[in-house]
C-alpha cells in the first residue's frame, strides 16, 4: 500500500513524485524543470527555498509551492 506526502517533509531522501496539486502555471514550469509525476526526486536541503535534485540537476523550490508536490511512500 502507498501513501503521499508533500516533499517537504521528504529532506534527504529520495522518491518519487505521485501528483502536482498546484495552480496549471505553476505545475507546468515545475515540469519545464523536470519535476514531474513519476520523476525520482531527492530533497537535498530545507528551508525556503527547498533544493530538490532531479534529472542530474538541482531546483529551488519555494516552501509554499513544495506543499504542493506530493511524493509516494511505502505505508
Amino acid at each position: 500500500m502507498f501513501s503521499e506526502v508533500s516533499l517537504e517533509h521528504y529532506i534527504g531522501t529520495s522518491g518519487e513524485i505521485a501528483r502536482l496539486d498546484l495552480p496549471e502555471a505553476c505545475a507546468i514550469r515545475l515540469k519545464a524543470l523536470g519535476l514531474f509525476a513519476g520523476q525520482q526526486v531527492q530533497l537535498s536541503r530545507s528551508g525556503n527555498p527547498l533544493i530538490v535534485k532531479a534529472a542530474g540537476g538541482k531546483v529551488a523550490v519555494a516552501t509554499e509551492i513544495a506543499r504542493g508536490i506530493y511524493m509516494r511512500v511505502a505505508s
